[in-house]
């Protein structure tokens, strides 16, 4: 994750203040992947909901594999399976047929479970 993704938080003598909305992201992340399931974390913008969820998934590498997602608004199943093949880093041309897609995103994820950060961009 490069120092961009973390908004202000890499500038000289930034920190981040651990707000009761952190510690609750924070420990609603750690529970999320402890159990290898889905959660969505959600909010008006400007809510911090980017900070904290950069700042929670951080926290656990290296030991866990994360994976970081930008959707741009609305974005079709296809476009979702294209973005999770090129962040698992999967060998060869994508499938044309969701069926084979779906089918080679199910077995990368039983193979090696990977954590999704994603995020939804509004606009273009």
């Amino acid at each position: 994750m490069t120092a961009a993704t973390y908004q202000y938080v890499d500038l000289p003598d930034a920190s981040v203040v651990t707000t009761r909305a952190l510690l609750a992201a924070r420990e609603n992340i750690t529970d999320t992947v402890a159990a290898r399931a889905m959660m969505c974390i959600h909010g008006g913008a400007g809510f911090g909901k980017t900070l904290a969820v950069n700042i929670c998934l951080r926290a656990l590498e290296p030991g866990e594999d994360v994976r970081k997602i930008t959707f741009r608004a609305r974005p079709t199943a296809r476009a979702v399976r294209y973005e999770l093949f090129t962040a698992f880093d999967l060998a060869g041309e994508p499938p044309r047929h969701p069926s084979e897609f779906d089918r080679l995103l199910k077995t990368a994820l039983a193979e090696r479970p990977r954590t999704v950060g994603s995020r939804l961009v509004s606009g273009a």
